[in-house]
């Protein structure tokens, strides 16, 4: 049973840092701010379809391995499918009843000790300044029921979105900031949690990827 983790394992990172390789030019700096131990919970922008790449090869270049929210649909194509199931990503049913269920299995992997990675958006930023819009509240509820785990925030620029720039190999720069202080919203811990709390630590989070943002934007 290990000798098929280690094997999963290396497989993941190889697979993660050819795709990451092949797509963008991946630029970061390794921060003490992702530890090598425990559960992570990672927030970024969402530039281009192709980008959660540079920020998987951030995570592996921190000797973590990404846990990802991925759409249910992408589970049933062949081979690739397969390799989401071995990699443990985590399904959703975006814009279903369904999609908050997603959380549950994010907090598994929170449990067991992993890193998980989320988009707040929900979506790719559509802002025609790139700068990440508003956000849905998935990622603040699940930091807020896992009030020791910490939440850092990477802001990422450099990809540009649109089909006519899939087959780009641009320079992707990404910033990991100082993880967020939500302990003034962690009275909210589960789904019957104030409206509004929640709205604020989503706030929160989305100000801190914002200045990380800026800080990969300036790093020109």
């Amino acid at each position: 049973m290990q000798l098929r983790k280690h094997l999963k394992d290396a497989t993941g990172f190889a697979l993660v840092w050819t795709g990451a390789k092949l797509s963008h030019r991946v630029r970061f700096e390794c921060s003490a701010q992702i530890p090598r131990t425990g559960p992570v919970i990672l927030v970024a922008n969402h530039l281009t379809m192709t980008e959660p790449l540079a920020v998987a090869r951030l995570v592996i270049g921190h000797r973590r391995f990404p846990h990802f929210m991925v759409m249910r649909q992408v589970f049933s194509w062949p081979v690739i499918g397969q390799l989401m199931r071995l990699a443990g990503q985590i399904p959703v049913d975006r814009g279903s009843a369904k999609a908050a269920q997603a959380l549950d299995g994010a907090a598994a992997q929170l449990e067991a000790g992993r890193v998980v990675v989320l988009y707040p958006e929900g979506k790719l930023t559509t802002d025609p300044d790139l700068m990440p819009g508003p956000a849905r509240t998935g990622a603040a509820r699940l930091a807020l029921a896992h009030p020791t785990v910490p939440v850092v925030p990477i802001g990422q620029w450099g990809p540009k979105p649109g089909r006519r720039h899939m087959l780009h190999r641009h320079t992707s720069r990404l910033r990991i900031g100082e993880p967020i202080d939500l302990s003034p919203f962690v009275g909210a811990r589960d789904q019957d949690a104030d409206e509004d709390t929640v709205r604020a630590a989503t706030d929160a989070i989305m100000a801190a990827i914002r200045a990380e943002v800026l800080a990969a934007k300036a790093d020109r």
